[in-house]
């Protein structure tokens, strides 16, 4: 059964026609004609951590739901809320001892912008810009698009924004031919060293640990975070970590930011938080964060309708527990690393140049020429053939662009469940070596 294209749905594509998606379990979905596809990207992107149909978060959110569902939190404290804060900031790294809830990622994103302007504001500093990166996404409102630097994304609306600061990704396939890690990583600090001194009105800085959609899993240099970190710090400016892709296990440890070192001062939250079951996100700060605002006597001066209820806290608690029992933040990291190893193997494929990531958070770049790095004409869009290819695999991927000059350039971010096994994790590259093969064979017959 198809879906029909005269649908009151305001979708992306007008005239085409979609599977009736039905149900899912665990890695699977099923649409109505009885197809069976592997959730590869996460439900675009990175989202069920724990898999479809999951009966146990289920029960919790009807439980809930009968006993509390919302609150005034100006005038009451809840028991389901405060052991879920206290459960998520222990998972947290050490010294992210407060938290606060909203309603996805966007949200987090802007409430901790928020939150790190508060923290200048108690501190005496008129500051007002923010740093970020291009080769980034970090959420749809206007204020997020414009820190965000996925130009696909935010060009449309760049007459509304009022133009935050960015500055190159750390994206070491894409490096200048002949230089060094290093050397590429002294050139990048040396650009964010000189941003940060020649706009003194910066007051954050914003990255995600390992960049998601927007670069396909790239990861950043050695010491990139640490010298980072070291500036920030000398400047008095607060590191945030859009930890939204990569937080709750998807990269094989609990926060992306556990690979680099932990130098991060605020984390935002979302997708993995509630594997989907809930809309979810928080924001979670770091002592030395929240002390400054408590001693300035002012209030945290955010608040939204569904900001820290008891029924997402119960349904966020419950995935968290989930996620521990189950060891799934390990079996990213196992799982994960057989099936990299597997893709990598498909670099015998002329137009895969590069496979990367962490954990079940993992890409492919593809390209025309593996030595030249040269990429596909962008009309001709390989890596949606690509896509199309691997649906008719049953994997449902999620094909990305903007690795060069910010718009151009194929690649596909991978982001199954967390509970992914190891046969599972061999269809998925079966399906994928087909998939590739046959779009790489119609590009080079014409």
């Amino acid at each position: 059964m198809k879906h029909i294209i005269n649908s009151q749905l305001i979708c992306a594509n007008y005239n085409k026609d979609y599977p009736m998606i039905e149900r899912g379990e665990g890695v699977y979905l099923f649409d109505k004609a009885g197809n069976k596809y592997i959730d590869v990207s996460g439900c675009t992107a990175a989202v069920t951590h724990i898999g479809h149909g999951n009966e146990e978060i289920s029960k919790v959110l009807y439980e809930q739901s009968k006993k509390l569902a919302v609150h005034p939190t100006h005038l009451f404290y809840n028991e389901e809320l405060e052991n879920y804060l206290a459960n998520l900031c222990e998972f947290a790294p050490e010294g992210f001892n407060h938290a606060w809830t909203i309603s996805g990622g966007t949200e987090a994103v802007e409430n901790a912008i928020k939150i790190a302007y508060q923290y200048q504001k108690s501190k005496g500093h008129q500051r007002s810009k923010v740093l970020a990166r291009w080769g980034s996404y970090h959420g749809n409102s206007i204020t997020v698009l414009d820190v965000g630097g996925l130009k696909a994304r935010r060009d449309y609306y760049t007459d509304l924004m009022v133009g935050h600061h960015h500055i190159s990704p750390c994206f070491s396939y894409r490096k200048e031919a002949g230089m060094t890690e290093e050397e590429y990583e002294d050139v990048l600090i040396k650009e964010f060293k000189t941003t940060i001194e020649e706009n003194p009105e910066i007051f954050c800085f914003l990255a995600e640990p390992i960049v998601g959609a927007a670069l396909g899993a790239a990861g950043p240099t050695k010491n990139y975070f640490k010298r980072i970190k070291e500036i920030c710090k000398e400047h008095d400016i607060l590191l945030i970590a859009d930890e939204v892709m990569t937080g709750f296990g998807r990269t094989g440890a609990n926060f992306g930011i556990n690979h680099y070192g932990d130098h991060a001062d605020i984390l935002c939250c979302a997708k993995g938080i509630s594997s989907g079951y809930f809309p979810l996100g928080a924001i979670i700060i770091h002592d030395r964060v929240f002390d400054v605002i408590k001693e300035s006597g002012h209030p945290f001066y955010s608040g939204q309708t569904y900001s820290c209820i008891p029924l997402a806290a119960a349904v966020g608690n419950a995935n968290l527990e989930y996620i521990k029992t189950h060891n799934l933040v390990e079996n990213a990291r196992l799982v994960g690393n057989y099936l990299k190893k597997r893709l990598e193997s498909l670099k015998e494929i002329e137009c895969v140049g590069d496979v990367r990531g962490e954990g079940l958070f993992l890409g492919i770049e593809f390209v025309k020429d593996q030595k030249s790095k040269a990429i596909f004409e962008p009309s001709y869009l390989f890596n949606k053939k690509v896509e199309a290819k691997a649906f008719e695999e049953g994997l449902v991927t999620y094909a990305c662009r903007g690795t060069v000059n910010l718009s151009e350039g194929d690649h596909m971010l991978f982001a199954p469940p967390l509970t992914l096994t190891k046969d599972e994790a061999d269809l998925i590259f079966e399906g994928m070596q087909n998939a590739i093969k046959k779009t790489y064979s119609e590009f080079l017959k014409g």
